[in-house]
C-alpha cells in the first residue's frame, strides 16, 4: 500500500531555502535537488519502513547527489515530512520537530 506525503510547513520552507541555495550555485541545480527529492518521497511513500529509524520513530533517507538528508514520521494514514535539511545541520534541527 502507498501511503500519502504530506509535508510539513517547516520541512517546505527547508526546501525553499535549500532550492534558493543551490540555484545561487549554478542555475538548474535548485530544479536537480527537487527531482531527486520527488524520487526520493515516491520511494518513501512506497517503501515507508525501508530506512532506519532514528530517534522516537523518525526515520531519514539521505539524497544520492546532495549532502541532504529527508526525515520523516509514518503514521497509519500517511508519511509525515518533518524537515529537510543539510547533513552538516545540528539534529536540534529535526528533534525539535
Amino acid at each position: 500500500m502507498t501511503r500519502s506525503i504530506r509535508v510539513r510547513p517547516e520541512a517546505e520552507r527547508d526546501v525553499e531555502a535549500a532550492f534558493a541555495w543551490y540555484e545561487e550555485q549554478r542555475a538548474g541545480l535548485g530544479r536537480e535537488l527537487l527531482h531527486e527529492l520527488d524520487v526520493v518521497y515516491e520511494r518513501i511513500a512506497k517503501f515507508p519502513f525501508l530506512y532506519a529509524e532514528l530517534y522516537r520513530g523518525l526515520r531519514r533517507v539521505r539524497l544520492r547527489r546532495f549532502p541532504v538528508g529527508v526525515f520523516y514520521l509514518v503514521t497509519p494514514a500517511e508519511i509525515r515530512i518533518v524537515a529537510v535539511v543539510h547533513a552538516a545541520r545540528s539534529p536540534d534541527v529535526w528533534r525539535s520537530r
